[in-house]
This record gives C-alpha cells, structure tokens and sequence, in this order.
C-alpha cells in the first residue's frame, strides 16, 4: 500500500495538513547554503529496499510536489537539489527511518547540504564543492580548528566527524564550526565509518571496534583481540546494525611487478550488534581481502579481493561468493543499493640489458627501476613505460536485474619540463608506472564516487654509445584527488595535489627538470599534500 503526497513540501518549513509533511533545513545564507537549484528529487525507500523517486519543480514560492511514499515502518527519504544543467547543489537525508501511516500526518525533517567532499592530509581537512565549478576560488577550502587527521566522516549529514589518531572532533556542517569537546579513543584509530541515521560512528582501533556516540561522547569498544584494519556498519540477515570489522588486510599490488604480500595469506571477520558490546570472534574468510563495505539496508557484506581480483558477498559463516571481476580490487563502499569499487590495471613496461646498445629484453619481477640505473650484478632494468597503468571503477547492483557499469579510466601522462629550456619547451611526457586507488566514497544520488590515487612515473636515462648521459632518469610520484561521473563514464573533475620528482645526473645540458604545471582547474590551491582518506555528506565509504 503506498500513501500519496497530498501537500507540498517547502524549503522553510509549512503549516498544512496531510500525509506526510517535509521540513528542508538548509544552513544560513552564505556560502554553505546550497543555491541555484531549479529540481528538486524525493526518494522513499521501504522495509523492502526498494526507492520510490520522485522529481518535480520548485515554483516560485520555493515548493513542490513530493510524489508517493510507502506506508509502512523504517522508510528512509533523501533528497536531491539540482540547478538547471543538471548539476547536483544539494543532498539532504532524513536524520532516522520513519514510520509512515495512511492515517496520520507524518512530519520529516531533512537536513540539506551542499555535497561537499573531505580529503584528510597529514596537516588538515581539505574540502571540495562540486556543485561550484573547478576555477571558482570557492572549489577548494580547508575546514578551520581541524589538525592531523585521519578521517572524516559523514554522520546524519549535519554533523561531519573528524577522526585523528586518538580523538574525534564533531563539526556543525551548516556552520563548519566544532561542536563539543574532543572524543578520546580507546587506541590509534586504523579506520572510521558512519552509523547510518544517528550521530555515531564505528572506529577500528588496535584492539577492536569502538562505537562513538557524537552527541553524548560515550564511547563503546568491543574487543577483537587483534587489529582491526577496517570497519563498516550495515544491517545483519535479521536487520539489526552491526558494525563488522577486518582483520588481516592484504594491500592490493601497485606496481607491475607487485604481487599480494602473501598470495596464501586468508582475512577474518568480526561482527558485533551495536547495541551490545561484546567481546569478538574471528570469522575465517578464505580468502585476503584488503576492504569491507557493508549494505545499510539488505543485510549483505562485501569485500575486496585483490590476489583474486574480485569484488565478494560475504556471509555470516565467512564464505565468500563472486560478485564482479575487478583487477587489483583495492576499495570499496555501498549506497544506494550499489556496490561502488576501484581497483586498477597494471602497467607494461620495456625492460633494458646493460651495456652497449641497452637492447629490450622481457621483464621479469627482479627487474630494476633504480634512479640512476643499476651497476654491477643485475641483467636487465626497466627502461620506460610502454603502455601506462589506470585506475578502474565498477558500479555494481546489490539484487539482480541491473548491469554492471565498468569505468576503465583513462591512464594518465605526466609531463616532466626541463626547466633549462628558456623556452619551457623541452619535455619528457610519461606514462603511468602504477595507479593505486587509496580511497573511495560514494556521494548521494548515485551518480558521483570520489577517489584519492597514488600514482608514479619512470623513465631510464638515455645515453650515448660512450656512455655519455643527454638525458637524466626521471622518477615521479603524484597524488590526485577525483571526482568521477558514473552516469557520462567520465572524470568530471580532477585536482594534483602533488608531484615529487627524483631526477639522475646528466653529462648535457639538460640537468635540471620539474613537474609540469597543471590547468587551473587541476591545480591544488591549499598547497602540496598527499590524502589519506576520502569522505562526502551523506556519502558512503
């Protein structure tokens, strides 16, 4: 049975009667406040998991019609702003499920946010508006009174945790101001995720799972006995919140010639209700799982595979099933009824044997990518890159009857100037060596998932037949923050936070080189830095 919308709702609340009545709460004018929006979509998902949207006008008194929800308990509503081209300035979540009755007039009240996305450096939280355009001096900002973190955290959409090594800070997003005294953690915090619909969070520390309450600051911890590498909050198979933890985390390879650490090496998994701390026991999972992302709704688990290059559904016993092939599985969240992950292809590299000519010989996993070339011993080294690594991200239904969409990103070049050129017009472009997602978040909407990457470059230097060097070996490492468009399959926006270069000697006149400048629109206006960790309102990581 589903009830219908007999009012509208309104961006500042309303005194009407009927079903069910919506109350957007957006934060004061100023640059916080979402604006320009034209739509505005409703979306109602029941006990059943299945989303009623509804996408309607604003008119010129700033209301709309909300369209149809279902009755019944645990109904979930979020909703969506977007401006005239479509592009998403407003994501807003109801702060509880709500019971809905076809007698009765329901009141819902939901926070309203501009979608910001959080990277946490070594230093402080950098945000990104992608609701403004990449040039705007507003894209790129930092989160004031915020130092060291590790994580930040999207808890009810009004409230963004910021986890560091040892405490949480709470932060007021319709001000961007902290809220309360600091949290203390039980241990140095490994890694942090959201409770759905309340102000907590699940943190994963050295000796198990704390679960932080925002509001109160009572802390619970459960004991693993052993670290926990991750940690994911979602429904079990009877709908209760669990918190589910990792234990054994396998990095995924980034290099061509990177293996898993230990190709035989097998993960666990803990589970804990969050009503009731306890101490935890390992579930043996058979096989490495480097991440974890569990369903807020349908009581499914996934994980990361990336010995086995593989996205898995996890059961209560640790027996795991194939869900989709990905190379490399690295990350991964759950929103929206969908799988989100990233993992990446390697690289093809053109390896070199010493001495005269530096014929191509086959690579092998020995060989080197020393800069300057190695001496001595070593057979062959690698010389430059012939077809460069790139990063990959599925979206993945969670219930069958919805295809998979693959995004094979495009590798990236860097170009690397010699800045002994006056002209600024000598370069050596290079292909990627490795691509390595760090981490991923899903936005509301199901339409953008940001990724921070890893990525390095390398090219031999070249010499003469007397062993003269024209050109030095370069070496770089960048760090890029990335918002990708699911629905195009395209990258819509794109920030270098950094480029380290390690360069050899050279015999010739070119000795100096640096890292090509990037576009205005890729260029990090908050300095150079490299992100730990990625986060969004009301996204999922």
């Amino acid at each position: 049975m589903r009830a219908s919308w007999v009012v509208v709702a309104c961006l500042a609340g309303c005194q009407t009667t009927g079903a069910v009545v919506l109350s957007l709460d957006l934060p004061p004018a100023g640059a916080l406040r979402p604006s320009g929006m034209t739509t505005v979509t409703v979306t109602a998902t029941g006990s059943d998991g299945l989303p009623t949207a509804t996408t309607s006008l604003f008119d010129t008194a700033g209301t709309f019609s909300a369209g149809d929800i279902p009755v019944g308990t645990g109904v979930q509503i979020d909703v969506l702003l977007r401006d005239s081209a479509s592009r998403l300035v407003g994501v807003g979540e109801a702060s509880d499920r709500v019971d809905i009755s076809g007698t009765q007039t329901t009141s819902v009240g939901i926070p309203v946010r501009r979608p910001f996305v959080y990277a946490a450096t070594p230093t402080s939280l950098v945000s990104f508006d992608p609701s403004l355009d990449a040039r705007d001096p507003a894209f790129q900002g930092v989160v004031g009174g915020v130092a060291n973190p590790l994580f930040a955290v999207s808890a009810g959409g009004d409230r963004l945790a910021v986890v560091t090594a040892t405490q949480i800070l709470a932060i007021d997003t319709s001000t961007n101001a902290l809220v309360g005294s600091p949290i203390a953690l039980p241990g140095v915090a490994r890694d942090a995720t959201a409770v759905p619909g309340k102000h907590q969070i699940a943190v994963a520390y050295a000796n198990g799972i704390a679960v932080v309450d925002l509001d109160s600051g009572k802390v619970d911890s459960s004991t693993a006995g052993a670290a926990v590498d991750r940690v994911t909050v979602g429904a079990d198979a009877h709908g209760t919140l669990t918190a589910y933890g990792l234990i054994g985390r396998v990095p995924p390879p980034a290099g061509p010639f990177d293996t898993c650490s230990d190709t035989t090496a097998r993960s666990q998994i803990v589970a804990v209700a969050l009503a009731s701390p306890s101490v935890l026991t390992p579930v043996n999972v058979p096989v490495a799982l480097s991440d974890i992302a569990a369903d807020p709704a349908a009581g499914l688990l996934f994980g990361t595979a990336p010995c086995a290059g593989k996205v898995e559904s996890i059961d209560a016993t640790g027996a795991v099933t194939d869900v989709e092939t990905l190379e490399r599985a690295a990350v991964l969240s759950v929103l929206g009824g969908r799988v989100w992950a990233a993992g990446s292809h390697p690289s093809l590299p053109v390896c070199l044997k010493p001495g005269a000519g530096n014929n191509e010989i086959p690579c092998v996993p020995e060989s080197d990518e020393s800069c300057p070339p190695p001496t001595g011993t070593v057979t062959n080294f690698i010389g430059f890159v012939k077809t460069g690594a790139n990063l990959i991200v599925e979206s993945i239904p969670t219930q069958a009857g919805e295809a998979t969409v693959t995004f094979d990103v495009p590798d990236r070049r860097e170009s690397i100037i010699n800045t002994d050129d006056d002209a600024g017009q000598h370069a050596e472009v290079l292909n990627s060596f490795s691509a390595e997602p760090v981490d991923l978040v899903a936005l509301p909407g199901g339409q953008y998932v940001s990724l921070v990457a890893r990525s390095s470059y390398f090219i031999q230097q070249l010499g003469d037949q007397n062993g003269f060097i024209v050109i030095p070996c370069l070496k770089a490492t960048t760090a890029d923050w990335l918002l990708m468009d699911m629905a195009s399959v395209s990258v819509a926006s794109r920030v270098r936070t950094s480029c380290a270069l390690v360069m050899g000697a050279s015999d010739d006149e070119f000795k100096n080189w640096a890292c090509d400048a990037t576009t205005e629109q890729e260029t990090s206006t908050q300095g150079t830095y490299e992100a730990t960790s990625v986060g969004a309102l009301f996204g999922a990581r």
